[in-house]
């Protein structure tokens, strides 16, 4: 009989880390995938600004060169 309990609260353990686990992934997975989109978003807003900049850059030194 108390072998039994044992191993019934054993298995229930087991089952409850198993679950707790696979939800704190699925929760970090999400947290991940929000935090890619909002990385790629301001990838997008970043471009222009560091696109322009480089080229700034480019016809200012090219008049110091001359």
């Amino acid at each position: 009989m108390t072998r039994e309990i044992i191993i019934g609260l054993t298995v229930s353990c087991s089952f409850g880390a198993i679950a707790w686990i696979v939800a704190t992934l699925i929760s970090v997975d999400k947290r991940t995938e929000v935090m890619a989109i909002q990385v790629n978003a301001n990838h997008e807003m970043i471009r222009p600004l560091w696109e322009d900049f480089i080229k700034r850059s480019n016809i200012q030194i090219s008049n110091l060169e001359k």
